[in-house]
C-alpha cells in the first residue's frame, strides 16, 4: 500500500464520518421524542448519575460548552448551547431534547462498525475506538445536563407546591 493509498483512505473515513453524523442527527431529528425519551438508556437519569453530579470529576463544568452544539442546524432543531427560558415547558423540552442529542451520538457511534465491511479488522477497531473518542464526550454532556434539568425541575415543582 502506497502513501497515496494510506491518504485516500484517511480521505474517505474522514468524509465517511462527515455523512455518519449528518445521517444519525438527520435520523434522530427525524423520530419522535416521545418515543426517544422511553428507551431506557437514553430517555432516564439513573442514580448512580447523582443529579449530574458523577460527571462533574471529569471536569464537564470546564468543557462542555468549548464544544460544538449542532441542535439548532437543523430545520425544526433545537439548539442545546444556552438556556433560553426558565419556563417549566421549556425545561422539560430541552431535558427531553438532551435524549435525542445522545441517540444521535450513540447512532453515530454505532455507525463506525460499517468500517469493518470494508476496512482491515485493525482499522475498523480504530475507527470504533476513534468514534468512542469523538461521541462519547457528547454522550456525557446529554446526559450531564438531563439530570441536571430533572433536578431543577423537581426542586421548581417542590417549591411550586409549599408556595402554594
Amino acid at each position: 500500500m502506497t502513501f497515496l493509498d494510506v491518504l485516500g483512505i484517511i480521505a474517505l473515513c474522514a468524509a465517511l464520518w462527515a455523512v455518519f453524523h449528518l445521517i444519525a442527527g438527520y435520523v434522530a431529528q427525524r423520530l419522535p421524542l416521545d418515543w426517544l425519551v422511553g428507551w431506557p438508556i437514553i430517555g432516564a437519569s439513573y442514580a448512580w448519575e447523582r443529579g449530574g453530579r458523577c460527571y462533574e470529576w471529569l471536569g464537564i463544568r470546564v468543557w462542555k460548552d468549548h464544544l460544538p452544539e449542532a441542535g439548532g442546524l437543523l430545520r425544526n432543531g433545537f439548539s442545546k448551547r444556552r438556556l433560553a427560558s426558565a419556563e417549566p415547558d421549556y425545561l422539560d423540552r430541552f431535558a427531553r431534547e438532551t435524549s435525542r442529542a445522545e441517540f444521535g451520538h450513540w447512532l453515530t457511534w454505532a455507525l463506525a462498525l460499517t468500517f469493518f465491511l470494508w476496512t482491515p479488522a485493525w482499522m475498523g477497531l480504530f475507527m470504533v475506538v476513534y468514534g468512542g473518542l469523538v461521541n462519547v464526550p457528547f454522550i456525557l454532556i446529554q446526559r450531564y445536563n438531563r439530570a441536571r434539568l430533572r433536578r431543577f425541575i423537581a426542586r421548581s415543582v417542590r417549591r411550586s407546591a409549599r408556595a402554594d
